[in-house]
């Protein structure tokens, strides 16, 4: 069971599918080092989604046109949010999984995420006793890091 949790690796030019442990998840021992990967292409529909539900409809997000005209990129801007909660979504369902909060995050975005892009989601557990602690990283192609951070997490107590 371990070797699920074995941190994927993929090649730039496609992702290895989405691993589900979360079925599995309250028999498994964790420890420092494990890892999941998952991708995941981000749409236009999934931005405007996301404008929608959260009310951020800065045109950068939404508007091409606005895109080209205001900044030197050539596409719209995916939320950092929503980068953010794909992040999250593999802390509460895969690693740690199911019943984890998040009690704090720090993050950073040194570029943007474009619409249209594949984005590798890398979760990375660094400590399990009370506290849990992972770091993140969601990156394109391999080469540009879009979002990277660390969380503490609260883990319900089959996990430690």
């Amino acid at each position: 069971m371990q070797s699920l949790l074995t941190c994927l690796r993929s090649t730039a030019s496609s992702c290895l599918p989405v691993i589900s442990v979360a079925s599995t998840t309250r028999s498994l021992a964790f420890q420092a080092g494990d890892c999941v990967q998952v991708c995941r292409k981000v749409t236009i529909e999934d931005v405007k989604a996301f404008a929608q539900l959260s009310g951020d409809t800065n045109p950068v997000h939404i508007n091409k046109y606005f895109v080209s005209e205001k900044t030197n990129l050539e596409g719209c801007i995916v939320h950092g949010a929503l980068l953010n909660a794909f992040v999250s979504s593999v802390i509460g369902t895969r690693l740690p999984g199911p019943g984890t909060l998040v009690l704090e995050q720090q993050l950073h975005f040194p570029a943007a995420c474009l619409v249209g892009e594949e984005v590798q989601i890398t979760v990375t557990l660094r400590s399990l006793r009370k506290i849990a602690k992972v770091d993140f990283v969601c990156s394109v192609d391999g080469e540009k890091t879009v979002l990277h951070g660390n969380a503490k997490l609260l883990v319900p107590k089959e996990f430690k």
